[in-house]
């Protein structure tokens, strides 16, 4: 069975089960379900969020990411593979939520962020706080004793 198959379907369960909580309606799961796009590239998928978003531009990202101006580019352009934790960087950068982070984690084959890695829990609740760069993800990691993970990642440049 497919590994993202299974992982695109426990959410889907958890969602209805949010749905039976009362925490999200039956008509906005639907919907969200419509809309879902498919994507088969990582370019393609950070090509559509950024035709949504006119304030996430590569030179934003490039600032709020602390990745090379280069590097950003081969990642947009679908030059680069990047690892984990560049891509998480480029996705805080673009500020995109959980939910895309973890889809465009997917798409590049990388693993998706996980609540039981220390690292990982800490920057996803940055995510969900909004932070909007790695600067702010990286001082609230070392504020809470935890290693950055964006530092040992390896030089982008």
């Amino acid at each position: 069975m497919n590994v993202k198959k299974e992982t695109r379907t426990t959410i889907l369960f958890q969602e209805l089960e949010h749905i039976s909580q009362g925490k999200k309606s039956y008509q906005t799961f639907l919907n969200e379900l419509k809309e879902e796009k498919t994507f088969t590239s990582l370019k393609d998928f950070i090509s559509d969020y950024m035709s949504h978003r006119q304030d996430v531009t590569i030179p934003s990202i490039i600032r709020d990411s602390n990745l090379s101006k280069n590097y950003v580019y081969h990642i947009c352009d679908g030059r680069k593979n990047p690892s984990k934790y560049k891509l998480t960087a480029l996705c805080i950068g673009a500020h995109m939520n959980l939910r895309e982070t973890q889809k465009a984690l997917s798409l590049a084959g990388c693993s998706e962020l996980h609540p039981k890695n220390p690292a990982d829990a800490g920057i996803i609740v940055c995510i969900n706080q909004n932070y909007k760069n790695v600067t702010e993800v990286d001082i609230f990691l070392a504020e809470n004793g935890v290693e950055s993970p964006f530092s040992k990642d390896g030089a982008d440049k």
